[in-house]
């Protein structure tokens, strides 16, 4: 059996089994934490403690499916994407590159008028607290969302089919959820979040771990929604964070700031995605890869 699973149809087998036993997790911890009322979902403002609570039950679906894989598949942790080795430092650029993104992003748009940054909305403890616990809801984004759509998922069906037609699946599906599933949305928001996460992709087909990735997401939506008060279609259908850092705001036209959909869906935002990809490319090129990227070199693996 553990020969099966080594091959593309076992491959697939256990993407299935991934895929069903997460979903059954994150509906059984879903349902448990909401009878509990450990959530008040009365209340739809987004806010850290909504986020820490939903991401968290995704993420330990997702780490809880993983576990089923490694024991049914006979799969390390290590080949599913959770590779150890020099997983702080991947977290920590990948952080960095994650919060300079949105920052260059913004001071082109301010360089073209569409935004003012204000002051700060809060201080002291009060500032303390929300940039923490915000800090700590998008690392919880992060994380869940790269297991789910660039972890055991991704690689197995990158076995199955190859990994670059995997991470265009897995890419084309995230940009449908965030265009289907917000009030809104537009091509150029669902064509940035698609690229994004190929981008993301990329680093963990490069890197053979979601660490870099989670720290990429996790800083660029910290920075983004928190730091920078962007609006999110998803929130009250374009409206920014309440408890966000500055008091600025965005004007000028949609092309430019995004509008209500958040500076992902600005049009400045695909050169920097383009230099994203080229540097990453450079920076790495010369590195192992660890991820196979046919089905043939995963069943050599």
């Amino acid at each position: 059996m553990q020969r099966f699973f080594r091959t593309r149809l076992g491959a697939f087998v256990l993407f299935l089994i991934f895929l069903v036993i997460s979903q059954l997790i994150e509906w059984g911890l879903g349902t448990l934490a909401l009878r509990l009322h450990l959530v008040d979902i009365s209340d739809t403002t987004w806010r850290p403690s909504l986020f820490i609570a939903f991401e968290g039950v995704s993420a330990l679906a997702a780490v809880g499916a993983s576990f089923a894989i490694v024991a049914i598949g006979r799969r390390s942790m290590r080949e599913l994407g959770y590779a150890a080795n020099g997983a702080g430092k991947l977290i920590v650029a990948g952080s960095a590159l994650g919060a300079a993104a949105p920052m260059l992003l913004i001071a082109a748009i301010v360089a073209l008028g569409g935004f003012t940054f204000g002051t700060f909305a809060m201080h002291g403890t009060q500032l303390a607290a929300y940039a923490l616990a915000w800090l700590v809801a998008m690392i919880g984004v992060g994380l869940a969302e790269e297991l789910m759509f660039r972890g055991p998922a991704f690689v197995l069906l990158g076995e199955t089919i190859g990994i670059w037609p995997a991470a265009i699946v897995a890419s084309a599906i995230f940009a449908a959820l965030h265009y289907f599933g917000k009030p809104g949305e537009n091509l150029a928001d669902a064509l940035s979040v698609g690229l994004l996460g190929l981008f993301m992709a990329f680093t963990v087909i490069r890197t053979g771990s979601i660490w870099f990735a989670v720290g990429f997401h996790a800083l660029f939506d910290y920075v983004a929604l928190y730091v920078l008060g962007a609006p999110n279609s998803g929130n009250h259908a374009g409206q920014p964070l309440p408890t966000r850092l500055l008091t600025g705001g965005y004007h000028g036209p949609a092309w430019l700031t995004g509008g209500k959909l958040g500076i992902e869906a600005s049009w400045l935002v695909f050169p920097i995605i383009a230099v994203m990809f080229i540097g990453f490319h450079l920076a790495t090129r010369r590195s192992i890869r660890r991820l196979p990227i046919t089905p043939a070199e995963a069943v050599r693996a």
